[in-house]
């Protein structure tokens, strides 16, 4: 009878599964060496170990991972940049888009140089003066670190064109026809840009044109020449009229303030008045400009870009 419940109890052993065994748990007692008194014990299993013991190795592995990603040990890896190094490429990485940037500029106005050059050689209208949109923006740091060498071909060049007339653009060759052949080379300078409202009308004694534009706004002076008359009336307000050569004058009106007075010397493009008027009761609004050639008014829109 004992050798047949020895028997089943094998039995039962072997009918238990691998991983029921696995779980099955154990007591770990500790006991004191000199009296042999229990003092703890502990019930473990192998799947207890075996979680423990994964538990711990993921520690161990996490910790180095961040111990060494986050702290100077990474330098010690060989291979690795180290800070110095990784610092003076991000310098180096700015400063060559800095340099890449300036190298772009210049590119432009050299560009811009070139082809203005090359329609003057061709007694064309530059594009850059058929419209103030197309103008490129330009930085004038950059625009004045440039150096252009002056070539023996450029002083022939510069010798040439200031022999021709003393404005050397030439107008378009439909310009050209509607007028005198004494004043075709010449180039006018917008003296406002704005709108013009009111068009050039000798049947009706309109001898100009006017351009609306907002008061405090600086008239130039289309050519070059002498201010050989200045006035004021409450019709025009202040009034100033320029002798250029070629027998042309340019006259102003409707202007609040003048700069320049008369016997004065003006460049082309120099501010010469403050459009506006400075009469309370006066409706006129923006500059009358009127262009006289041989005592005859021209149309100043076949001449100027406004």
């Amino acid at each position: 009878m004992h050798v047949a419940k020895k028997k089943d109890n094998k039995e039962k052993a072997e009918s238990i599964s691998w991983f029921a065994r696995l779980r099955k748990k154990s007591r770990i007692s500790i006991y004191d060496i000199d009296s042999f008194e229990m003092k703890r014990y502990f019930l473990l299993s192998p799947w207890n170990i075996f979680i423990g013991t994964l538990f711990f190795i993921i520690l161990i592995v996490t910790g180095t991972w961040f111990t060494i990603a986050y702290s100077p040990l990474r330098q010690s890896i060989p291979g690795y940049p180290k800070i110095a190094e990784t610092e003076k490429l991000k310098r180096q990485q700015i400063e060559n888009i800095k340099l890449l940037e300036e190298l772009q500029k210049k590119e432009q106005i050299t560009y811009q140089y070139n082809k203005t050059l090359l329609d003057i050689l061709n007694e064309d209208l530059p594009d850059e003066f058929s419209t103030a949109d197309s103008l490129m923006p330009l930085d004038s740091s950059v625009l004045n670190n440039l150096n252009f060498d002056i070539s023996e071909q450029d002083s022939l060049l510069r010798k040439k064109v200031a022999e021709k007339e003393k404005y050397g653009f030439s107008l378009t060759s439909k310009q050209k026809n509607s007028i005198s052949d004494n004043i075709s080379g010449v180039y006018f300078f917008t003296p406002l840009n704005g709108e013009v409202i009111e068009i050039f009308d000798p049947k009706k004694g309109v001898f100009g044109i006017q351009i609306n534009a907002p008061n405090d706004e600086a008239v130039k002076s289309t050519l070059d020449g002498t201010v050989i008359h200045t006035d004021w009336s409450s019709s025009n307000g202040h009034v100033i009229h320029v002798q250029h050569a070629h027998n042309l004058v340019s006259v102003y009106k409707h202007n609040s303030y003048l700069l320049k007075n008369q016997g004065d010397i003006v460049k082309s493009g120099e501010p010469i008045a403050i459009v506006g008027s400075n009469n309370a009761n006066s409706k006129n609004i923006g500059l009358v400009f009127e262009l006289w050639y041989n005592g005859i008014a021209l149309d100043p829109k076949q001449f100027v870009n406004f």
